[in-house]
């Protein structure tokens, strides 16, 4: 007897322990274009059995169960932002012979640039070997730095120079900025060309106004969002700035219904489809009901769900 793909798909996915529930396969039926998930992750087996590896294979079946028709598939070199790097080199490896589905990132630490990588001709010539290798975006981008850091700043640069988006992490460990997000409006005003995409706990808490320093580090806040949270000022002010719905985005959306749907619906240009799939032990992700929860009609979910990644990331 002839196995489906989609029986392919879900044993493969019980091998890997992911578990599977009617509800998630239901609500990740994909729009006309397919999902493109923006935020996903290798892991290697130095991570520990119960969590990975996670090779792309795993996430290809991982995809499969859960309505996915394309990823970005995102390194993580600084050592803080992971238990261990997954560099660029593996990832532009083990995506090489799925290109048709996954996207690689590339990504370099800021603080190489103070030591072996001090000309800006260094920096874009290693950007360019890596989008020659298949690369078509930065990140995922997680410095334990100020994110106007003049490293920051030079890696931005380059990241313009060489016509790669860049998707950072933003929270009180990564990318460090303040309440309001004033370093971040610097650096989106001195490269206006540069894609950014915005992605964790402090860049997600600043829908919402009225915030700590403290607040910036608390992945998923409870409560009413206050009027003159700074995503929305900011993307009034640039339009090269984006947000990765991935992770504590959904929450973002989801803790004031109200505010999440009319947000949704006026930057619905803005807004990208992600998980941040990257643990075997990882079971809920609230952004396969997000559009159904907050009732967001078909052409929205369009762009945010494939239309806009297709159209950054080419």
């Amino acid at each position: 007897m002839g196995v489906t793909r989609r029986e392919f798909a879900r044993a493969s996915v019980a091998l890997a322990g992911i578990a599977l529930t009617p509800k998630l396969l239901s609500a990740a039926e994909p729009t006309t274009d397919g999902l493109f998930d923006v935020h996903l992750h290798l892991a290697q087996a130095w991570y520990g059995p119960e969590h990975g590896p996670i090779s792309a294979r795993q996430l290809l079946a991982w995809m499969d169960a859960h309505g996915v028709a394309h990823a970005a598939v995102l390194p993580l070199v600084s050592p803080e932002a992971f238990w261990y790097p997954v560099t660029t080199e593996y990832v532009l490896e083990e995506t090489a012979a799925h290109r048709d589905r996954l996207s690689p990132f590339c990504a370099v630490d800021p603080r190489t640039l103070a030591t072996h990588l001090p000309e800006k001709k260094d920096v874009v010539d290693l950007l360019k070997r890596y989008q020659d290798a298949g690369a078509v975006g930065f990140g995922e981008h997680k410095p334990n730095l100020p994110i106007d850091d003049p490293l920051n700043m030079r890696l931005y640069e380059a990241c313009s120079d060489v016509g790669l988006p860049l998707l950072f992490h933003l929270d009180n460990l990564a990318n460090i900025d303040e309440p309001g997000l004033p370093g971040l409006a610097r650096a989106l005003a001195a490269f206006p060309q540069l894609t950014f995409i915005g992605h964790g706990k402090g860049w997600w808490a600043s829908v919402s106004g009225g915030l700590t320093k403290a607040d910036l580090h608390v992945g998923y806040p409870r409560g009413p969002v206050i009027p003159g949270g700074a995503i929305d000022e900011l993307m009034d002010r640039y339009p090269n700035i984006y947000g990765d719905l991935s992770s504590s985005g959904a929450h973002a959306m989801t803790r004031d219904p109200a505010f999440g749907r009319e947000f949704l619906q006026r930057r619905a240009d803005r807004l990208l489809f992600g998980t941040d799939y990257y643990d075997l032990t990882q079971r809920d992700f609230p952004q396969f009901s997000l559009f159904e929860e907050l009732k967001i009609d078909a052409e929205i979910r369009r762009k945010i769900g494939g239309a806009n990644a297709r159209r950054l990331l080419g």
